[in-house]
């Protein structure tokens, strides 16, 4: 595979292509966004030093030069691919989102129904009732029914108040019985940030540069075969 057609293919293949080619894969099950940005910092810088070197000239042809493009272009690939599943996950979130908010629409129609009920169509009810009835089945009448969509009512509106709050956690608006970060128990102080493993050593000719990119594998996160 030619390093111009890798850019149309996924970061497995390349994984795949570095593996057969060059006896190692880079386990990108625990890459981070943010190290393989680091770390492709750190091979662009490399292979600017040895593109401004004396031996750039027959670069192409050394495998150690290879070696690094190729991991470069794994890794922008596999970059790229994070990225477009983030923007997925967000559509995705919208529409959970709007699905939750629906329910609270749909309690809130159902109120809405209770209150015609409630104010209109039982004080037209009751009269009708007393007009072709009498007094008393009307009031027996408004105290049954009265009673029970005022109980309905409460109820509903409880429910929407339930569903409006998890749509609210749901959305990030409100916490929910927050979790408590680690050390807040006993008030210790969290550890300082590890110091970062991707500084690249100055070369001392114009391919050594890729061992500070490629030649460990606490810095590539790569699985020796």
């Amino acid at each position: 595979m030619k390093l111009s057609e890798m850019s149309q293919t996924s970061a497995k293949r390349i994984n795949k292509v570095l593996e057969s080619r060059f006896g190692f894969a880079i386990n990108y099950d625990n890459l981070s966004i943010a190290k393989a940005q680091r770390l492709g910092e750190t091979i662009s810088l490399n292979l600017n030093k040895i593109r401004h070197s004396a031996d750039f000239h027959r670069a192409e042809t050394n495998p150690r030069y290879m070696e690094l493009l190729t991991v470069q272009e794994g890794l922008n690939t596999w970059l790229t691919e994070q990225h477009q599943q983030l923007n997925e996950g967000e559509v995705g979130n919208a529409e959970v989102l709007l699905a939750a908010k629906d329910m609270v629409d749909s309690v809130q129609d159902t109120i809405e129904k209770v209150g015609k009920m409630q104010n209109e169509q039982l004080p037209q009810l009751l009269d009708s009732i007393r007009d072709q009835i009498g007094s008393e089945q009307a009031d027996a009448f408004k105290n049954a029914v009265g009673a029970t969509l005022d109980q309905l009512m409460q109820n509903l509106q409880s429910a929407r108040e339930g569903v409006d709050t998890g749509v609210r956690v749901l959305s990030g608006e409100a916490v929910d019985q927050p979790m408590a970060l680690p050390g807040d128990e006993l008030g210790a102080e969290l550890p300082p940030p590890p110091e970062s493993d991707f500084d690249a050593e100055e070369p001392a000719d114009g391919f050594a540069a890729t061992d500070a990119a490629v030649g460990g594998t606490e810095t590539l996160g790569r699985e020796l075969r």
